[in-house]
């Protein structure tokens, strides 16, 4: 009797166990925040900034879909601040193959004018324009020079003292090239990111 006595007990304090861990858990799912991302500098980036950077992707999404990840896809941020002695703000955007930069003379108003770049090495396509500052694209490529606006990667081949130039591919679409000798060429935003340089 004394040992079915206690075999109760110890079922009793399982089951209490068993209970107990079903409702704490479910609690937990009740309060518990939903799991986010890890934070990224996205938060320090302007709102104009990530107007122009949609206002560039839905483009792109239009134009060359595939040249672009889908919607979801984050962007991780990060801003270059070697030109703002020109005054010139510059932000970075990479996603998958793909970096894209937004550069304006800062501060920014609501007549600025963004040069926006996006390069995909894998897929070997550029694309650049100027949209401004509600998103608006006001001209695409390398038909319309804004003063003011800085192209890092013109100014960053021209700073390591090589030639930048505009270059027409086969398909007739233009490029910016980072020259380092008359053999010796690079896409600019390829040098710009690192991906390429200079024959030893």
């Amino acid at each position: 009797m004394r040992i079915w006595h206690s075999a109760r007990f110890l079922i009793l304090g399982l089951l209490l166990f068993v209970v107990a861990t079903a409702v704490g858990c479910n609690t937990a799912e009740d309060v518990d925040e939903p799991a986010t991302e890890e934070p990224t500098s996205e938060g320090e980036v302007p709102a104009e900034v990530m107007v122009v950077q949609e206002a560039a992707l839905e483009h792109l999404r239009t134009i060359a879909q595939i040249m672009v990840p889908p919607e979801s896809t984050p962007w991780q941020s990060s801003t270059n601040d070697d030109f703002a002695e020109t005054g010139t703000s510059v932000y970075l955007f990479s996603a998958e193959d793909d970096k894209l930069s937004i550069s304006y003379p800062s501060p920014a108003t609501d007549e600025t004018l963004f040069y926006v770049a996006l390069r995909n090495s894998t897929l070997d396509f550029c694309w650049q324009a100027f949209i401004d500052a509600d998103g608006e694209i006001q001209s695409s490529g390398y038909d319309m020079i804004e003063p003011g606006l800085v192209n890092p990667s013109a100014q960053y081949c021209e700073d390591q003292g090589y030639t930048f130039e505009i270059r027409t591919r086969e398909d007739g679409k233009q490029c910016g090239a980072c020259v380092f000798s008359e053999e010796d060429v690079c896409n600019a935003w390829d040098y710009f990111y690192g991906n390429c340089g200079p024959a030893e």
